[in-house]
């Protein structure tokens, strides 16, 4: 499947970082936050970024604003989700949360929906199993801090279907990130 919407659940600096990136990779982008004022903070974080993009990446400022109105934002769970392909959450590295974050997700996101999470403090199993969608759902963890090179670890789950970690790697390589993956050993 070629990635054309994502959704990123998280407006945190890290959330807003990988947003960005990937709306100035001409990718439609979602945000999502239960605050309307974390919104307005990752509206700012954005212009912050083009800032950076235009003194690191030589981004032309018609390639900024292009890179802004591809983001969209909302505090709706279901709207957000919408009719993504891409559900990337980004949100506090707290289990209760995260917990309730998936149950409320399985209710709006759309069944063909790829979800991954940025949560490297957690049992990446035990929030598989948390998505209801385990074959769907990979854990992303980034090498860097978002520097010059964008570096990300794809976690090969042993219940994710082939087609989606595939997929999965090759949209974010095609947004300019290196791509490594760690598989983990399926049990029997």
């Amino acid at each position: 499947m070629t990635i054309k919407k994502v959704t990123v659940f998280g407006t945190g600096n890290f959330g807003s970082r990988l947003a960005f990136h990937i709306a100035f990779n001409k990718i439609d982008v979602t945000v999502y936050d239960m605050d309307y004022g974390l919104l307005e903070e990752a509206r700012t974080r954005f212009r912050q970024l083009s800032d950076y993009y235009q003194n690191h990446y030589d981004a032309s400022k018609e390639e900024i604003e292009a890179a802004l109105a591809n983001i969209a934002y909302s505090k709706d769970i279901t709207e957000a989700a919408g009719n993504a392909q891409l559900i990337i959450e980004a949100v506090a590295e707290d289990i209760k949360a995260k917990k309730y974050f998936y149950r409320e997700l399985q209710k709006s996101a759309p069944k063909n929906a790829f979800l991954v999470t940025t949560s490297e403090g957690l049992d990446s199993e035990m929030l598989a199993k948390a998505s209801g969608r385990s074959d769907k759902f990979l854990p992303l963890h980034f090498t860097d801090d978002f520097g010059e090179n964008y570096t990300l670890e794809v976690i090969d789950l042993p219940t994710i279907r082939k087609d989606v970690l595939e997929s999965t790697i090759d949209f974010f390589g095609s947004i300019g990130m290196e791509v490594t993956i760690k598989h983990l050993e399926r049990q029997k």
